[in-house]
């Protein structure tokens, strides 16, 4: 494994996908690998950009709320946000608008969201409603589920397919957080996640010197190697106003392992033992319309479920930027990679599968 770690590190560099990154291996709470690549702005105090990955942290502080009795996963959107009650379902016209069709069977549920079945802000819609809607909409989470509930359309029936949603479906989540906690969705992740796991920098709202530690994004421009500026932001084209629940948390090395030791080790005092599972297991019926071949999704992340390239029992979570968490419960594995770039960064990447290999088979 660490050989082909190595030469995951070195091809990196040399392929100039990167300026580099770190992996981490820990199997039954021994950590076995945890190396940083790259020049001396990679360490083991460097943040890296989560991207998507933040969602499994999100998808974590519902589940708190949910084990102490606050919410059930059950709930319909509307308990909590009463517009979303009125959502219908569009469809693009021939001229690119996107009209109302129909209103749908039944409403939106917290579950649909947590699990990508809820249609809203999915697909080649819900993308196009996302790239249109305003920038002055996008600055803090009360304003833009303010949004949705007002200009969004579902894709589909809740429930009837499964269709990754970036943004929508994990912001109205951390927004309900918001109202139930009476907190912002940044200090609620600090004060009951975070702060209790010893996590010191992992947060929407870094400090100058979190800042300073942020690793650079990588972007190749006519053939050369740029460093990426967010302008002082997290998540490309987000104020930090903004704490995107889908995509803009940052973090450690040391923080990402102490969040998934308490997942794999059954929720310590974050959550129970049964809120785990509902997680890390399979929530729709295998098969389902949208479903890759052999996955299934859990609640803020995915999984093997069937035939696929990855053993049985694996349970994933990637990042935009080419973070990627891998989490299998009978091997009592936890394996962690981390990079921020804009290239080689999608979930099926050649750097992804060659982690995957190096760390699975």
């Amino acid at each position: 494994m660490q050989e082909k770690l190595h030469e995951l590190f070195r091809d990196q560099i040399e392929s100039r996908e990167c300026f580099g990154g770190a992996a981490a291996v820990v199997v039954n709470g021994e950590v076995i690998f945890n190396e940083s690549f790259g020049d001396e702005r990679f360490n083991e105090n460097s943040l890296y950009r989560l991207a998507s990955v933040t969602k499994i942290f999100t998808a974590t502080a519902v589940m708190k709320l949910h084990c102490e009795g606050k919410l059930d996963i059950n709930d319909k959107v509307s308990k909590y946000l009463p517009d979303f009650a009125r959502l219908s379902i569009g469809s693009i016209a021939p001229n690119g608008m996107i009209y109302p069709i129909s209103i749908p069977k039944r409403e939106v549920t917290l579950l649909d969201l947590l699990t990508h079945t809820a249609g809203l802000g999915a697909d080649e819609l819900g993308n196009r409603e996302y790239a249109v809607m305003p920038t002055e909409e996008k600055v803090s989470l009360e304003k833009v589920t303010q949004y949705y509930a007002k200009a969004f359309h579902l894709a589909f029936e809740p429930g009837s397919r499964a269709a990754y949603s970036g943004f929508a479906g994990y912001d109205v989540l951390a927004r309900i957080v918001e109202i139930l906690s009476g907190k912002t969705f940044n200090d609620y992740l600090q004060s009951e996640i975070f702060a209790p796991l010893g996590m010191k920098d992992t947060t929407f709202q870094p400090d100058d010197g979190q800042y300073s530690r942020l690793v650079p994004m990588h972007q190749r421009i006519s053939g050369e190697d740029r460093e990426v500026n967010f302008r002082g932001n997290i998540y490309r084209g987000m104020p930090r106003s903004y704490e995107a629940a889908g995509a803009s948390l940052i973090s450690s090395m040391p923080d990402i392992l102490r969040f998934c030791k308490m997942l794999i080790s059954g929720g310590e005092n974050i959550l129970t033992k049964d809120a785990v599972e509902l997680m890390l297991t399979p929530r729709l019926t295998d098969g389902l319309d949208g479903l890759a071949r052999g996955e299934n999704n859990g609640i803020g992340c995915f999984m093997i479920s069937g035939q696929h390239r990855l053993p049985k029992g694996t349970v994933f979570s990637h990042g935009a930027y080419g973070t990627h968490i891998i989490l299998h419960r009978e091997r009592n594995l936890v394996a962690v990679f981390l990079k921020n770039s804009f290239f080689d960064m999608s979930v099926t990447s050649r750097s992804t599968v060659a982690f995957e290999n190096a760390v699975l088979k």
